[in-house]
C-alpha cells in the first residue's frame, strides 16, 4: 500500500460499520424497550447525543493539510458528498419513528383525581352548628321553666287560683250584701232572688233570652235554678217584684218572668278574698268589701284594695260544685287609710 493510500481516509467503510453497528444497536434498544419501555424524552435525547458525538469525530478526521494533491481533492470532495448523505439516511433513519414506536416509548401518566371536600371538615361545622341551636333553645327553656316555677310558687303561697274560684262564686251575693246567716233556709226570699239574678247577669248567656228595649225576659224557673246552685236545695221562694233603689228587676206574674236590664251599670260591692282556711269540705272565706270597684279590676290587679269591711264566708266545696252554708262576721278591722 503507498503512502498516498494510507494517508486517505475511507469513509464509506467508516459510515458503512457505524450504520450497521447503529442498526445493531437500535435493534438491541427495541428488544429492551420490549422488556421495559423507556420514556420517550429520555430515548431521544439519547439518540441526539449519540449523533452529536459522531458528528463531532467525523469533522475531526476530515481535517486534513491544506497542500494536498489537486488529484486527491476531487475525490475528497465526494467522498465527503457521500459521507453528507450517508449522515442524513443515518439521522432519517433514527428519528424515522411511527406512532405506534412513539406510543410504545411514551408511558401514560395517570390524570390527578379531582378535589374532594373535605366531610369531616363539614362535619364539624354541622355540629357546631347545631350545638349552637341546642344552647338557645336551652336557654330559652330555662328561663320559660323559671318564670313558671316562679308562678307556680306564688300561686301556691297566696293560693291566688283558688282565692279567683271562690271570689267569682260569692260575686253575685257580695253585691246584694245579705246580713249575717248560720243556715240558708233562714235567709229571705227576696235576697236569694236577687243574688239569683244577678248570677244571670254576670255569667250567663243571655242571648237566649228574649230581648224587650235594654231588658231581657228571663223564666222564673232559671232564676230559682240559679238560686239553688248558690244557695243549696230544699229551698223555697216567693216571686216578686225586687226593687232596690239602683237597680229594679220587675216580676210578671202573667208570663211567670222577670224584667232583667241586660247590662247594669251600678254595683254596689265587688269581693277581695284576704285568707282562705279549710276544715273538711269547708273553706272559711275572710272577705274584703270593695267598693265601687268592678269585678275585673278587684280579680285582675297586683295593688291590693281597700276594703270597707270584713265579712267571713263558708262555703261547701264538693269536686267543682260550691253552696254557701253561712255568712258571720269578722274580727278583722279595716285599717285607716293613710294611717290614721
Amino acid at each position: 500500500m503507498s503512502d498516498d493510500k494510507k494517508d486517505f481516509f475511507d469513509y464509506d467503510s467508516y459510515i458503512k460499520d457505524n450504520v450497521g453497528k447503529m442498526r445493531s444497536g437500535k435493534s438491541r434498544k427495541a428488544e429492551h424497550a420490549k422488556q421495559k419501555p423507556p420514556r420517550f424524552a429520555s430515548a431521544k435525547k439519547e439518540r441526539e447525543a449519540v449523533v452529536a458525538r459522531q458528528l463531532k469525530k467525523e469533522a475531526e478526521d476530515m481535517k486534513q493539510p491544506k497542500n494536498e494533491p489537486s488529484a486527491v481533492r476531487p475525490q475528497k470532495k465526494r467522498t465527503e458528498h457521500e459521507s453528507i448523505e450517508s449522515i442524513k439516511r443515518m439521522f432519517g433513519e433514527a428519528l424515522d419513528e411511527t406512532s405506534e414506536d412513539l406510543a410504545e416509548l411514551t408511558v401514560e401518566q395517570p390524570e390527578p383525581d379531582a378535589p374532594i371536600a373535605n366531610p369531616e371538615g363539614i362535619r364539624r361545622k354541622l355540629y357546631y352548628l347545631f350545638g349552637i341551636v341546642l344552647s338557645l333553645l336551652a336557654i330559652v327553656g330555662l328561663i320559660s321553666t323559671i318564670n313558671f316555677t316562679r308562678g307556680a310558687i306564688k300561686n301556691f303561697a297566696d293560693n291566688t287560683q283558688q282565692k279567683n274560684e271562690f271570689a267569682k262564686f260569692i260575686y253575685p251575693i257580695v253585691i246584694c250584701d245579705p246580713a249575717p246567716f248560720n243556715q240558708t233556709v233562714k235567709l229571705r226570699s227576696d235576697t236569694m232572688l236577687t243574688a239569683a239574678i244577678w248570677d244571670i247577669i254576670l255569667y250567663e248567656d243571655k242571648t237566649k233570652y228574649e230581648a224587650d228595649f235594654d231588658m231581657i225576659i228571663v223564666p222564673e224557673v232559671d232564676v230559682e235554678q240559679h238560686a239553688t246552685r248558690l244557695f243549696g236545695t230544699g229551698l223555697s221562694f216567693e216571686h216578686q217584684s225586687l226593687l232596690n233603689a239602683d237597680v229594679q228587676f220587675y216580676y210578671d206574674e202573667t208570663i211567670k218572668s222577670y224584667r232583667v236590664p241586660s247590662n247594669p251599670k251600678y254595683f254596689t260591692y265587688s269581693p277581695y278574698i284576704e285568707e282562705v282556711s279549710r276544715v273538711g269540705d269547708r273553706y272559711t272565706l275572710v272577705v274584703g268589701y270593695v267598693s265601687p270597684t268592678p269585678a275585673w279590676l278587684t280579680l285582675t290587679s297586683d295593688d291590693e284594695p281597700e276594703p270597707e269591711k270584713y265579712v267571713e264566708y263558708v262555703v261547701a266545696k264538693r269536686s267543682n260544685d260550691m253552696t254557701l252554708v253561712a255568712i258571720q262576721e269578722s274580727d278583722r278591722v279595716v285599717e285607716s287609710p293613710h294611717g290614721l
